[in-house]
């Protein structure tokens, strides 16, 4: 085997990599800032609810701001390696989601509140856009872990203890953070 042909492949290994790992640390880091964010917000306020609204608020936000990173990482590294964004871009991705969700706010579309009582659905429902258009099945296989965890998270909700639904979507974050950088 030739040496070109060794660097390429090496190439597109490390790019599957940080097909995955990129969003596994990025939203693994948004999940962990939400449940901080909600108990401080809990705190200040001495309210639960005013906790769980903050999701209303903090995943449509986060859930952007993740794809803008991911997709200046891209670029970056695109730029860098001087192959350009490739197949895996996140530029449609981004696109898409910043189009749609003020459509859902405007139009009061109760997938909004989902992030209210299952907030690790949201971010699961974007890594599972990300791994269909990039075609990564570990990071599917993710999403839909992560979707289940959120739905636990809710049936937590229901419990009535804010500390078991926090635990579930703290664990779920770290989970994320945890397969990212084993990855890495």
């Amino acid at each position: 085997m030739t040496e070109a042909y060794l660097d390429e492949l090496r190439g597109r290994v490390r790019s599957d990599r940080r097909a995955v790992t990129a969003p596994l640390l990025t939203f693994g880091a948004l999940v962990v800032a939400h449940v901080l964010i909600a108990a401080a917000v809990s705190a200040a306020t001495e309210s639960a609810m005013a906790a769980h609204l903050t999701a209303l608020v903090y995943w449509p936000l986060a859930g952007a701001l993740g794809l803008l990173a991911l997709w200046r990482y891209a670029r970056h590294v695109a730029a860098r390696d001087g192959v350009g964004e490739g197949p895996r871009s996140y530029r449609p991705i981004t696109i898409g989601y910043l189009v749609s969700v003020p459509l859902l706010a405007l139009l009061f579309v109760p997938v909004l509140f989902v992030g209210v009582f299952a907030p690790l659905v949201w971010p699961a429902a974007v890594l599972y856009a990300i791994a269909v258009k990039q075609h990564t099945t570990e990071l599917r296989t993710v999403a839909k872990v992560l979707a289940f965890t959120g739905c636990l998270g809710a049936l937590a909700a229901l419990s009535g203890n804010p500390w078991l639904f926090s635990g579930v979507e703290l664990a779920g974050g770290l989970a994320l953070l945890g397969r990212g950088l084993a990855r890495r």
